[in-house]
């Protein structure tokens, strides 16, 4: 449940339901469980896209899904119900990433997403996580991913907001800054 995903408006509400049901009821642990056992069954490039699939009957889909995922909790079940209902299945594909963020919260951490064009030297990540823990007043753990197409420098997601300062980003606002400049030639 590494990776940061961006989630829709509608996944956070659904996770933000099934998580404070499952808090009010004294099973968070049990919802965690079967948040982990849906992020292994939607890690799946096919039953991602099947549960996409309008195609696909969303009673099919439910059926499907708690046969593949036994000893659920009952309120993963009403989930799923309700969902079948309003025909938002598909949902399902961006819950766990919602989830995670509340879980996290709930227990005072933050995940986020770490991009570094180079290999970080060492303590580098360590002192990125401690800057924004003491910001953010959260424990804060990043993934670090490495893509040379940012050239330089960092770029952080965290909550959210992506805080930018890579050499790309750079040489973009300064393109912008010279496209919106006026020249007064001749």
């Amino acid at each position: 449940m590494g990776d940061v995903v961006l989630t829709t408006a509608v996944a956070r509400r659904y996770a933000r339901a099934f998580f404070q049901a499952a808090l009010g009821a004294d099973e968070l642990e049990q919802a965690f469980a079967d948040i982990e056992v849906l992020t292994s069954v939607v890690a799946d490039k096919q039953v991602s896209a099947w549960l996409l699939d309008p195609r696909a009957g969303e009673s099919r889909k439910r059926d499907a899904l708690l046969r593949a995922m036994k000893d659920t909790g009952r309120h993963f079940v009403n989930l799923l119900n309700m969902l079948e209902r309003r025909n938002r299945l598909a949902v399902l594909t961006q819950l766990p990433a919602a989830f995670l963020v509340l879980h996290d919260e709930h227990h005072g951490r933050q995940r986020g997403l770490l991009e570094t064009a180079l290999p970080l030297i060492e303590g580098e990540k360590e002192a990125l996580e401690a800057s924004f823990s003491a910001s953010t007043g959260k424990q804060v753990s990043l993934e670090v991913r490495q893509d040379a197409s940012l050239l330089g420098g960092v770029r952080v997601t965290l909550a959210g907001t992506r805080y930018d300062g890579t050499a790309r980003a750079r040489l973009n606002a300064a393109r912008k800054r010279l496209q919106e400049v006026e020249l007064n030639i001749g």
